[in-house]
């Protein structure tokens, strides 16, 4: 609570009458008041402009221009623990040591980590894993953080020989995914899973006849209901409230368990793969 409100408010039963009134009037609209002159204040409170010169002083400041200052100034305060939460979390607060926020961070990502895991689709990542594995071309999209899990998805599959490509431009994606066909998979990532672009991509490979499988959080997002194949992220807002890293996580998660699953249906062509990169890149390793 902001320091000059909670100090209005331990205030308020004890004032006389008329500043009462005009306390309860800023405490319903803190922001609103301070936004008013104090004519403005004064009309629309019901009370005299002495009353809130009386009130600014009973609160240990100078005039109203003080108190509108100090209205204003604790909004900007409660706006900034807001966007805190809603992109840190209130679990870790502006003074905590690194070690709790390390203990916070820890927690939480192996919380959403496990129960993406322990709520997959192992049928469906069963079927997902061979499709791609004997997949003729497989496209991969998706935008902000999910086009960095599909980047990173796409370097893993390569890597071991797959046909395999990552788009972050729409109309490059809807041009890949034009081309596929039977046999050819288009697996789309979309954390909430109602971007416009994601959902279009799908549609397309869909119509082409490609299998089509969807990364998501929501089961019952557009992007879920339009693909054969549906593999569940589980982020919560609970804990760490960042929920676009956390999604990140929670996807990374389910790509992994996919890349070993489709590793092993092509276990000879996976192992040479791996054998072949390694030694390519060996005379660029370290020696120390």
């Amino acid at each position: 609570m902001s320091q000059i409100v909670a100090q209005l408010r331990s205030l308020q039963g004890e004032l006389p009458e008329a500043q009462r009134a005009l306390a309860a009037f800023i405490l319903t609209d803190p922001a609103a008041a301070a936004a008013r002159t104090i004519l403005e204040l004064s009309e629309a409170a019901g009370v005299s402009t002495g009353s809130i010169t009386r009130l600014s002083r009973t609160l240990g400041l100078a005039g109203y221009s003080q108190l509108r200052l100090a209205l204003a100034a604790d909004q900007g305060a409660r706006d900034a623990r807001s966007t805190w939460r809603e992109d840190i979390g209130a679990e870790i607060g502006e003074h905590d040591s690194v070690e709790q926020v390390a203990a916070a961070v820890a927690a939480t990502v192996a919380g959403v980590v496990t129960r993406t895991v322990e709520g997959l689709d192992l049928a469906a990542v069963e079927v997902a894993a061979r499709r791609i594995a004997g997949a003729g071309r497989t496209e991969l999209f998706g935008v902000g953080g999910s086009a960095t899990m599909a980047a990173e998805f796409q370097q893993r599959l390569y890597r071991i020989g797959l046909p395999i490509w990552s788009w972050t431009d729409t109309h490059v994606a809807l041009t890949g995914a034009a081309l596929l066909g039977r046999g050819d998979v288009a697996l789309v990532l979309s954390h909430g899973g109602g971007t416009r672009e994601a959902r279009e991509v799908l549609a397309e490979a869909a119509s082409r006849g490609a299998t089509t499988i969807a990364v998501t959080n929501d089961p019952d997002s557009p992007l879920a209901e339009h693909a054969e194949l549906v593999l569940l992220t589980c982020v919560r807002a609970t804990g760490l409230r960042a929920e676009a890293v956390l999604a990140r996580h929670a996807q990374m998660a389910v790509l992994d368990v996919l890349y070993v699953a489709v590793a092993q249906r092509g276990y000879a062509r996976t192992t040479a793969a791996m054998a072949a990169t390694v030694e390519a890149v060996r005379p660029y390793r370290s020696q120390d």
